[in-house]
């Protein structure tokens, strides 16, 4: 026997798109000069079978940890994958896809360097070899687990790269892709993914638009309202694939919203605590067996070898389920986001420099009126999110989770993870209605104002995460620039209340948080009394002229001009000094333009608007304070 070198690592039961990083347990070798990945390498390159799979499940749990992928992006083991995803052995094309699929899910920069290694050539070629026209399209589970791999590993890259999309489009997979969305015939799993990658590349993709507008399967999953999580998962995915294409977006407006009423309805919390013990099971499970890499070849069962798919408990399958409920309503929301948003946009897309008078708004800071105008949007979306109290159950599904709850996914990231995002979902989608209802169609402004004093007190915690802090602070802003016409409902506020959210303005590292604090302030400024005001004015002046960032000092600015948009408050600047001040601050602000103004990008129309106004208003005090 020779030198046994073993590569040690804690790997979760079933290496897959969804199993959590692993953390804390080094990958080392017993032999000094070769790392894992040289040994995985050697591994991928031997001629037997075995060794190969050896090495490709090694690199699949290796795949998984974040603080790995610089290193193998720096080596040569995707070059030596890739092609493995053609091999004539069925097991080597499922674990080198499901590799693959794991190092996928790193985002944008990972999914461009595995399309430059030339990943996309391997694996159209093994999603093309799949008549999915046959009767019976797979030969084995395994043969449908390859498919499967693929089909997740062909959307995490459309996601990430526009080349991955248009070789996609080049392909003409599509047509025969859309036969897998028949789940009584493919099976739900496969249905899923499949879905799940339609949706990503008919997003702004007009080149699908026109196969999709005629796949009748789409509108007939519409269609279910009864049966498991997956399925509703899947018709979700359905109504998201139609909500891409803009014919169809307004031509089954009441359908797609009517489909997705069932998903509002399922109580997230009480399904996370039906399944208390099977996450608590596979919280255990996480904690899985050492994987060892020989050096040597080693013998191996018959299933490992044939790399079947291990069959899923009644626990697996409960957590699965769950999970498709949180994706399935965390889609719920981007649709209806999707429905609700307008697709007008504004000529500011040039990186060209614009003269300073072009575009801008007159010093008189109406930031938006206090009823908005819904006349935009189609009758028939209206009309159903009234109809169906869309607006009181995403409020329900916006919520912290309790104490109990909380405390469970503590140590389970996966699904803590996906609730969290969801909870961003309907925070993100409640703000884009504040910007696009009515007032009335809101609930009216004693709701309104319920809805923006309770996110207070969850903000205040400060216990909350940044993405949804940020979610909270501005669905806040939006709701507050709403109520801006009912003075009477502030005039319970408190010096106390008010230095709660000066502090919360003051501690927030994260800028766009602490923008919307400070917007918030500047329309509070507009409702509250004097002695609040100076408070809030003198704040503003301070943070103003910290602040490093040209767009937060701009909108800090603007919302200081908000103040005084219908008030002049003749004692406040006289007793702040701010006609000094706010030359000073004209200065700062000109000065840090000069040094940022290449990098404006999107947010350049609001620095051009804030730095016109704010000439005009410090004229306007210079003019005030001589008189």
């Amino acid at each position: 026997m020779g030198k046994i070198r073993k590569i040690k690592t804690h790997t979760p039961a079933g290496v897959g798109l969804d199993a959590s990083l692993l953390n804390g347990q080094d990958i080392d070798s017993e032999e000094e000069g070769c790392g894992p990945i040289e040994a995985i390498s050697v591994h991928l390159q031997r001629p037997d079978v075995e060794e190969k799979l050896n090495g490709l499940h090694s690199f699949a749990v290796l795949a998984l940890r974040r603080e790995k992928v610089q290193e193998i992006c720096q080596s040569n083991l995707v070059r030596i994958a890739a092609p493995m995803l053609c091999d004539k052995d069925m097991a080597i094309r499922d674990a080198a896809a499901g590799a693959l699929r794991n190092l996928s899910v790193f985002g944008s920069e990972v999914c461009d360097f595995l399309v430059d290694n030339d990943i996309l050539t391997a694996l159209l070629s093994l999603v093309a070899g799949y008549d999915l026209t046959k009767p019976v399209c797979f030969e084995s589970e395994l043969h449908a687990d390859i498919f499967l791999q693929a089909t997740h590993l062909l959307r995490n890259l459309c996601e990430s790269s526009p080349t991955a999309t248009e070789a996609f489009n080049q392909s003409n997979f599509l047509r025969n892709l859309l036969l897998c969305l028949d789940y009584q015939k493919f099976g739900l799993e496969i249905s899923i993914s499949v879905a799940q990658l339609v949706l990503v590349v008919s997003e702004n993709n007009s080149s699908s638009w026109n196969l999709l507008a005629n796949a009748t399967i789409l509108t007939e999953l519409l269609k279910v309202t009864e049966g498991s999580h997956s399925l509703l998962y899947l018709s979700a995915l359905a109504a998201g694939i139609l909500c891409n294409v803009p014919a169809c977006s307004s031509a089954y407006t009441r359908e797609i919203l009517g489909s997705l009423d069932k998903l509002l309805t399922i109580d997230t919390q009480a399904q996370l605590m039906g399944c208390k013990n099977e996450i608590k099971d596979l919280k255990s499970k996480n904690e899985a067996p050492v994987l060892e890499i020989s050096m040597e070849t080693e013998e191996m069962s018959e299933a490992q070898t044939q790399n079947q798919p291990k069959p899923q408990s009644e626990a697996d399958s409960a957590v699965k389920n769950l999970e498709y409920l949180l994706d399935a309503q965390r889609l719920v929301a981007e649709i209806i986001t999707n429905l609700g948003s307008s697709d007008d946009q504004s000529g500011w897309g040039s990186d060209s420099d614009q003269s300073e008078t072009e575009s801008v708004v007159d010093f008189d800071m109406n930031e938006q009126s206090a009823d908005n105008d819904a006349g935009a949007l189609p009758v028939n979306f209206v009309e159903t999110i009234l109809q169906n109290n869309v607006v009181q159950k995403l409020w329900q599904k916006s919520q912290p989770l309790d104490t109990a709850l909380e405390k469970l996914l503590s140590q389970q990231e996966s699904i803590r993870e996906k609730v969290s995002k969801m909870r961003v979902s309907y925070l993100i989608c409640l703000q884009n209605l504040c910007n696009v209802l009515s007032v009335h169609d809101l609930g009216g402004h004693n709701d309104i104002y319920n809805m923006w004093f309770h996110l207070g007190q969850q903000a205040f915690k400060g216990t909350e995460e940044a993405t949804i802090m940020e979610a909270i602070t501005s669905l806040m802003r939006s709701a507050l620039t709403l109520l801006k016409t009912r003075k009477d409902l502030f005039s319970q506020i408190t010096e106390n209340d008010l230095n709660m959210i000066i502090e919360s303005a003051q501690k927030s590292t994260i800028m766009d948080i602490r923008v919307n604090w400070n917007r918030m302030l500047g329309t509070l400024g507009c409702l509250l009394s004097e002695a609040l005001v100076k408070g809030i004015v003198q704040f503003l002046l301070n943070s103003c002229a910290q602040e490093e960032d040209l767009w937060a000092m701009s909108e800090g600015l603007d919302a200081l001009m908000d103040i005084f948009a219908d008030d002049d408050w003749p004692q406040i600047i006289a007793d702040l000094n701010m006609c000094e001040r706010v030359q000073t601050l004209e200065e700062q602000f000109k000065s840090k333009f000069r040094q940022q103004r290449r990098d404006l990008k999107e947010r350049r129309p609001t620095i051009y608007t804030v730095k016109s106004n704010f000439s005009r208003f410090v004229f306007y005090l210079n003019k005030n304070c001589k008189q």
